[in-house]
């Protein structure tokens, strides 16, 4: 009963948040994706909380941009202190707009390219170029070109897979511990990430063990669905000292424990 009345709240605001920007048509749409898991949408430039956003014909795009969408990650955002967020796994740079648009510093790496190219558009279309970076890159354990499985209706499900077919394309991943040196951070810098990379997250974490050494004030969001909590605690939990907590179902925080903790 308790998952029910949470559902509803949550299709509640995501009704209201269609309607309160005049985005019928979105409504609309997400009304016949619950029926029948396919989506309808024509893609167009869309209008919500987080920004204006440009989104492709027949996928979620629409769901992502709406701030109900994973909306316990938002709160759990919104009550944290930090100089800059790192969002690995960005899909359409949606966090990073919202939070661009609130005079956060803000860089999204996302190794596919046409998601790439989303995220470029949509920060200039929001004008936050001075704010959100993008890279077109993934974030593992070292430097390769893997195998990407790509879901056309769910971009946000993209995922490494080990061999290539007909409906796979190759993209670039890099270790964080090999890049993270250009960005010109101080080691004071206080850092929110949060990471979605589809089964990823222990090669991603370790690829940046110095890069978590290196900075004192460390804030993690995980999704843990595909890889699993323990296995993402056991792999930092070698690299550092974290304390850990639940943002919704499907995501866990870590924050780096200080010396005088």
């Amino acid at each position: 009963m308790k998952y029910l009345i949470n559902r509803v709240k949550v299709y509640t605001i995501y009704f209201y948040e269609y309607l309160r920007h005049a985005e019928f048509i979105s409504a609309v749409n997400a009304v016949l994706y619950m029926f029948t898991r396919k989506s309808f949408s024509k893609g167009k430039q869309i209008k919500s909380s987080m920004g204006i956003f440009e989104t492709r014909k027949g996928t979620l795009d629409f769901q992502y941009i709406n701030y109900a969408y994973e909306i316990e990650i938002k709160h759990f955002i919104e009550k944290q202190q930090f100089d800059i967020f790192f969002d690995i796994g960005a899909c359409l740079g949606e966090y990073c707009i919202w939070l661009g648009h609130k005079g956060y510093r803000c860089m999204a790496f996302e190794p596919v390219y046409d998601s790439y190219y989303m995220i470029s558009k949509n920060i200039m279309l929001n004008n936050v170029e001075d704010k959100v970076a993008a890279y077109n890159y993934g974030l593992g354990s070292k430097h390769s070109v893997e195998h990407f499985e790509l879901n056309q209706t769910n971009p946000g499900a993209n995922k490494r897979v080990d061999e290539g077919t007909e409906n796979t394309q190759k993209f670039e991943i890099n270790a964080m511990d090999d890049v993270f040196e250009t960005f010109g951070l101080k080691p004071e810098t206080k850092i929110l990430m949060k990471i979605d990379v589809e089964g990823m997250e222990v090669e991603m974490l370790k690829g940046a063990t110095k890069f978590f050494r290196y900075f004192n004030n460390i804030t993690l969001i995980i999704e843990e669905k595909l890889t699993g909590e323990s296995r993402i605690i056991n792999t930092l939990n070698e690299i550092c000292a974290f304390e850990y907590g639940n943002v919704d179902n499907f995501n866990i925080y870590a924050k780096k424990l200080t010396k005088h903790q």
